[in-house]
């Protein structure tokens, strides 16, 4: 298994779901199946915008730039004519599992919330700053990330994987 970590999936799918898959597929087939894989594709999506950056959400902060992503996003808001502060938005989560019989389980996970500008909070990473969860005051990036480990679109697919009886048989 030498050199995995040189070559990458091209994520060219369409869909969260497709990239999972495409990041499953490739981790499957490299180990020849021998072992469940579990991959992710995950992002935010603001209702307004027509559900971007979506699954280009990593690519919107080049280099890990978020404050960059936060203009982008400012910015096509503005040429909306609507307030950036406020707007809906979901993180989503794309969990692929696939087992050494080459079966395929999907689940999906969403947390629902609205954006907040200026970006609040020095907790969490990525888009947390700009994203309060519905129910709640604060940004993902204010919230004790015990808290937020908890209510996270990651977990709630992750919830969902679990519950799956075949899970514990793969």
């Amino acid at each position: 298994m030498s050199g995995i970590t040189d070559v990458i999936p091209k994520e060219n799918g369409h869909t969260f779901i497709e990239n999972a898959l495409i990041k499953a597929r490739f981790a499957a087939k490299t180990v020849e199946y021998k072992t469940p894989i579990i991959s992710d594709d995950s992002g935010l999506c603001i209702e307004n915008l027509n559900n971007e950056p979506g699954i280009h959400s990593a690519r919107w902060a080049k280099n890990n730039n978020y404050s960059l992503a936060f203009k982008k996003i400012i910015n096509k808001i503005n040429k909306n004519k609507i307030q950036a502060t406020g707007q809906k938005a979901n993180f989503v989560c794309v969990l692929v599992l696939i087992n050494k019989y080459k079966k395929e389980f999907i689940y999906k996970g969403i947390l629902k919330g609205t954006l907040a500008f200026p970006p609040r909070g020095t907790l969490g990473f990525g888009y947390d700053p700009i994203f309060i969860p519905l129910k709640y005051k604060n940004t993902l990036a204010e919230i004790d990330p015990e808290l937020k480990n908890k209510i996270s679109h990651r977990n709630i697919a992750i919830k969902k994987l679990l519950k799956n009886k075949l899970f514990n048989k793969i």
